[in-house]
């Protein structure tokens, strides 16, 4: 494992942290970001991978498939998270998206024989409370919201699959190559849902194209391509629980770029989601220890 991948993970999980802040600079539809910030980001990484995207010609008629269902899984979570959040609390959606570490878990346990430890579990635990913790006080389980709250489970369910697809994909395929062809997929998708509801493709404001290209640049082609880079070194259950983190960063942000307050209830959240995270590093030094040890 190249010694940078959690620096290299850190710093894409601060930036896909930002896709909340940036998205206050849009003017226009969830559904036209997600589709023009996942075109953007593909056509930017296809001159970095360059001659390297010859390896897709190599791929089995399995694969080929494979990496079209995680393009579209990836387009279908941006597409259900979105309606998630028209239809209920961002608070709710936020509480039950955050059950992704737990699907993960289970998903990667039986797919790829990851083990569930003790640590890894505790992790969960401690990141779960501080999402709770920091939504609580504007949660609610009210029937008129049920569609948003089970859209918020399929966002999260999707994530998982596009995850754990990549997690296979990326063995055969190197990572600028791999999110190129990700991204083109899932953004070609994106707009064919676009134009499938009506909502217009173009004629925006110079402020909200600068903000699909900030969305293809931070939080797609840094955020989303470190973890994809990250999956083939480290286990789809601990890259989701690291995810976790995103509320806090974009909290911190938002504190400082929107002046938006920081409650008690919150902060206690934050150090959890912290402890959450400071638990599986420790995981990682203890096994570096014990291998070196063996």
């Amino acid at each position: 494992m190249p010694r940078f991948v959690f620096l290299f993970l850190a710093v894409g999980i601060a930036a896909a942290s930002q896709s909340g802040n940036i998205i206050r600079l849009a003017e226009a539809s969830p559904l036209a970001i997600a589709a023009w910030r996942l075109v953007i980001a593909s056509a930017l990484l296809a001159p970095l991978a360059g001659g390297r995207l010859h390896q897709l010609r190599g791929l089995s008629r399995r694969d080929t498939g494979l990496l079209v269902l995680a393009g579209l899984a990836l387009a279908a979570h941006f597409v259900s998270w979105i309606a998630a959040v028209q239809h209920t609390t961002v608070a709710n959606a936020a509480i039950f998206f955050a059950i992704n570490p737990v699907i993960t878990a289970l998903a990667s346990h039986l797919v790829f024989g990851e083990r569930l430890t003790p640590r890894l579990l505790g992790s969960i635990a401690l990141g779960l409370f501080g999402v709770v913790a920091i939504g609580v006080s504007d949660f609610s389980l009210d029937r008129s919201q049920l569609r948003g709250d089970l859209l918020a489970v399929l966002s999260s369910v999707l994530f998982t699959a596009y995850f754990l697809i990549g997690k296979r994909l990326r063995g055969r395929l190197d990572n600028a190559v791999y999110v190129t062809a990700l991204y083109g997929v899932a953004g070609a998708a994106g707009f064919a849902a676009l134009f499938a509801t009506g909502v217009p493709a173009a004629g925006y404001s110079p402020t909200t194209w600068l903000a699909f290209l900030l969305m293809a640049l931070v939080p797609t082609m840094v955020g989303h391509s470190s973890m994809n880079y990250a999956l083939k070194y480290v286990g789809a259950a601990r890259i989701s629980v690291f995810t976790l983190a995103e509320p806090l960063l974009a909290g911190l942000v938002a504190f400082f770029a929107w002046s938006e307050p920081v409650r008690p209830a919150t902060t206690l959240g934050y150090l959890l989601i912290c402890a959450s995270v400071v638990v599986l590093v420790r995981e990682k030094q203890v096994e570096a220890v014990e291998e070196e040890a063996g």
